[in-house]
């Protein structure tokens, strides 16, 4: 029996990654045998890397309705209010590593997280 495997769409984007090294401090060089010197100490090293990951496009696929979901409310919740017309909506969104789908905040910078700016007009 055969299996249908989920679509895979591709994104760019930063993975962080943690580990631990040994550092040395204060170390003598290698003819030098006094003692006395020579400290070593772990320490913890994130680093962030770019690189192009995997998402499971029906996972995605299901992300995004929800979001054209609540875009779909807020216009609606709008016309409901007495004098107020909303005409359009703009936000900006990025999708993490997982495929999860999160609007950015008015502080964030379209620049290097790789957002999507989406823009919603009332028809």
């Amino acid at each position: 029996m055969k299996t249908e495997e989920s679509p895979t769409v591709w994104i760019v984007t930063e993975v962080e990654t943690t580990e631990k090294v040994e550092v040395p401090q204060g170390e003598r060089g290698g003819r030098d045998i006094g003692g006395g010197f020579g400290h070593r100490f772990t320490e913890q090293v994130t680093t962030i890397v770019r690189k192009r990951v995997p998402l499971d496009a029906v996972a995605l696929k299901s992300q995004v309705n929800s979001l054209l979901e609540v875009v779909g409310e807020v216009f609606e919740q709008a016309s409901l209010q007495s004098g107020l017309l909303l005409d359009e909506v703009e936000l900006s969104v990025e999708i993490n590593a997982e495929g999860q789908v999160s609007i950015m905040g008015s502080g964030g910078k379209l620049g290097e997280k790789g957002a999507i700016k989406l823009k919603f007009k009332r028809s």
